[in-house]
């Protein structure tokens, strides 16, 4: 049973929402709700912490374990609660009671995008300077802070948590699956209701028709109610924006000519993903009951939408947002290190904690980030990397934290988002963290600890919420000797530290690759084992040599090895000539019979030699060497790898025994 630890200010606001968590995640979800006072004296633990407001996060968190994944609840006044609000006269002064400033202004707020905009609302809460004395008085659950006797009180209750919260919730918690029942469902149940409350008492039909326009419009995907044989009947402006057509003519449409759906295979609920206009939409939908009639929710939503209005900032976005993202099967190993440190990195998924990655280039930090982002609960918002490398010192915080327009001489008009600021929501991923610069490290702690940025000439900062995943294939401890980096930010940055391991550590490995990279890019045929395409002395010298470039290296020798291959196997002469250079002959020492035996294979590079050819040759050149003395001058030349090993065809010569009588400068018996 996971359990989640809702924080407020008053204790009603918490009791309400542990309710609504409580019926919708039934026993599969445990709640706890306390105030913020009473942190200082609790060690509070959970899967995961709700906050009613990000004021009460920031009195909080200093209590809360930074390793607990967090949320904001979003939460909306309850519309069965306001029936009362819609019978007050035009333009009466009431008192709006909440238990801070924050929640007092959105709960007043969403009253007048209902629709309730015909009374003067006057805020009050905790603190609140001013308290006029009023004949009405609406407070939402929090009864106990109303200041004094009203002839009326009106209570809304406590907002309730809004659909996209709850998904949310379920998501972090890994129980979407195990949700009680609808909440879009009863949200439009609860639009319903409110229709006939406010038809009945002071609107006419035609204004709660668009006042329940205007809720469902605030909504941020795409919805329309379907009847039974898939007419539409209604649409929200987010769906038309979504399939590209105005109102009017969504209504005279079905739904089948915009989405490939069975309605009838539709029970309960039902999800898929389509395309449309090059984009990738999530479908879900769901059958709703009322009047003893039945139909359907339709709701749609653009995946990685960064919900940036402007055209511009898309389009920087959709510059960053990478769409293809690897996951945790895709880093391929048998080794157990390796298997541990993913493991490990699966686990750090499920936090909300900073990453740093070391390791040597070409060990696959980047599949890591983009795995542990795509296993997290941001998985559905972008991930968006950059390489400090790449970068001048002087377009480091420009790249980072963005500028406002007339910044600098060749601004872009209208400023430029930084990346921070893209990112929000999602993910983050700073490759060669140990290039950046002394003067913009202290600004990357500052936006670490406060999740705050300033663009550059701003005078405003922005918050952000961005999970930082960092990595370097330098020594940070060393360059913290050197003054090269800061220890502070460091410490910030290594919450959870992961360590990939090269591939000259990891020799298991490198067979496995060699196969799984030379199948994936050989179109005609499989190997079944490395000699289908290398010859043995290739296969020994691979598996010996120190990969320096690690699995970026051995990826594009195959595929530099599959592209000229034409069905003969590899030699190494045909590896790259930076990778022969590293045959070491320095250290080998051959008496004069093993030079001339080494001579002669180099003679008949073109067919085998045994034993048996070797004596015969020598007797024919009144050599004296016998049999015995051949056979372990062939013995000591296979230990050196200076022939290849094949004891009934015979060995050649090998391309260090080449390079071995090049040394020598052998040539007495040619």
């Amino acid at each position: 049973m996971k359990k989640i630890l809702i924080i407020s200010e008053g204790i009603n606001t918490g009791t309400i929402i542990s309710n609504q968590l409580k019926n919708l995640f039934d026993k599969y979800v445990n709640t706890e709700s306390v105030i913020v006072s009473e942190l200082k004296s609790k060690k509070p633990e959970a899967d995961l912490v709700l906050y009613t407001s990000s004021h009460f996060k920031n009195q909080a968190s200093r209590y809360i374990d930074s390793n607990i994944p967090s949320l904001i609840a979003r939460r909306i006044v309850n519309h069965k609660n306001i029936k009362e609000i819609i019978s007050i006269d035009e333009n009466k002064d009431v008192l709006f009671i909440n238990d801070s400033y924050e929640s007092t202004k959105e709960a007043i707020e969403q009253l007048i995008e209902l629709g309730l905009d015909h009374v003067r609302y006057n805020p009050y809460y905790p603190g609140c300077a001013e308290c006029p004395d009023l004949q009405i008085a609406i407070v939402a659950g929090e009864s106990q802070l109303v200041p004094y006797k009203p002839e009326k009180l009106i209570d809304i209750g406590s907002r309730i948590l809004d659909v996209q919260s709850v998904h949310e919730i379920a998501s972090v918690l890994k129980i979407e699956k195990q949700i009680n029942d609808s909440a879009i469902k009863d949200y439009i149940r609860d639009i319903i209701d409110i229709s006939k409350e406010i038809d009945e008492n002071r609107k006419a039909y035609y204004e709660s028709e668009q006042k329940l326009q205007l809720i469902v419009n605030n909504l941020d995907y795409g919805v329309s109610f379907i009847s039974s044989e898939g007419k539409i009947i209604s649409v929200n402006s987010k769906f038309e924006y979504i399939f590209g057509f105005k109102k009017k003519d969504l209504l005279t449409k079905n739904i089948l000519d915009l989405i490939n759906i069975d309605l009838l295979s539709v029970n309960d609920n039902r999800k898929f993903v389509c395309k449309i206009e090059n984009r990738e939409i999530s479908i879900e939908v769901r059958q709703v009951n009322f009047l003893k009639k039945y139909g359907y929710i339709v709701s749609a939503k653009i995946n990685r939408d960064l919900h940036a209005t402007d055209i511009k900032y898309n389009q920087r976005i959709n510059a960053y947002v990478q769409r293809n993202l690897h996951n945790f099967n895709d880093y391929i190993t048998i080794n157990a290190n390796v298997t541990e440190m993913i493991g490990r990195a699966r686990k750090f998924s499920k936090s909300d904690g900073t990453v740093l990655i070391t390791g040597e280039n070409g060990t696959g930090k980047e599949i890591l980030a983009q795995a542990i982002h795509m296993n997290s609960y941001r998985s559905s918002k972008s991930f968006v990397p950059i390489n400090i490398a790449t970068l001048t010192s002087s377009l480091v915080e420009a790249e980072l934290f963005g500028y406002e327009e007339g910044t600098f001489t060749g601004a872009i008009k209208g400023g430029r988002m930084g990346i921070f600021e893209i990112a929000n929501g999602g993910t983050i991923f700073i490759d060669e963290i140990g290039d950046i610069p002394i003067d913009i490290q202290t600004k990357l702690l500052r936006v670490l600890e406060e999740k705050r940025i300033r663009k550059i000439g701003a005078a405003d900062e922005l918050t952000v919420d961005v999970r930082v995943i960092a990595a370097t294939n330098k020594n940070i401890i060393e360059m913290i000797k050197e003054n090269k980096f800061r220890q502070d930010l460091f410490y910030r940055l290594n919450i959870l530290p992961l360590e990939t391991i090269p591939l000259r550590k990891r020799r298991d490995d490198v067979e496995y690759l060699l196969m799984h990279f030379i199948n994936i890019k050989l179109t005609d045929k499989q190997i079944q084992s490395l000699n289908d395409f290398f010859e043995e002395e290739t296969i020994e010298f691979l598996l010996n040599y120190q990969w320096p470039g690690n699995v970026r290296e051995m990826l594009n020798l195959i595929e530099y090895l599959v592209l000229i291959y034409e069905g003969e196997k590899a030699g190494i002469s045909l590896l790259h000539s930076y990778m022969r250079n590293t045959l070491k002959t320095d250290d080998v020492f051959l008496d004069s019979y093993s030079i001339w035996v080494l001579n002669l294979f180099a003679q008949n590079e073109s067919m085998p030699l045994g034993r048996t050819n070797i004596a015969k040759i020598a007797s024919d050149k009144n050599e004296e060497i016998g049999e015995g003395k051949i056979r372990k001058i062939l013995t000591e030349l296979k230990s050196k790898q200076l022939i290849s090993d094949h004891k009934k065809q015979g060995s050649r010569i090998t391309e260090k025994g080449k390079k071995v009588i090049e040394k020598y400068s052998y040539h007495r018996w040619l």
